[in-house]
């Protein structure tokens, strides 16, 4: 399978546009070299944290606002 295909897949079995797929770099592993429990840590992207690092506010804190 071609990384194409792979994103072609993973796109209409989440909806999500081919584009997002390609950014979000998914990839085959390899099924005769067992991922190792010390691995996989390596494997795991949390999106939700990374937007959250990313992410903006497009208001100030009105809370931490008036605290000072």
């Amino acid at each position: 399978m071609t990384q194409s295909q792979l994103n072609r897949a993973v796109s209409r079995a989440t909806g999500e546009d081919c584009d997002l797929i390609d950014r979000r770099g998914f990839s085959l592993v390899d099924d005769e070299s067992p991922v190792q429990e010390d691995d996989l840590e390596a494997l795991i992207i949390d999106w939700d944290q990374i937007q959250a690092e990313q992410a903006t506010a497009m208001f100030r804190d009105r809370q931490a606002h008036q605290a000072a």
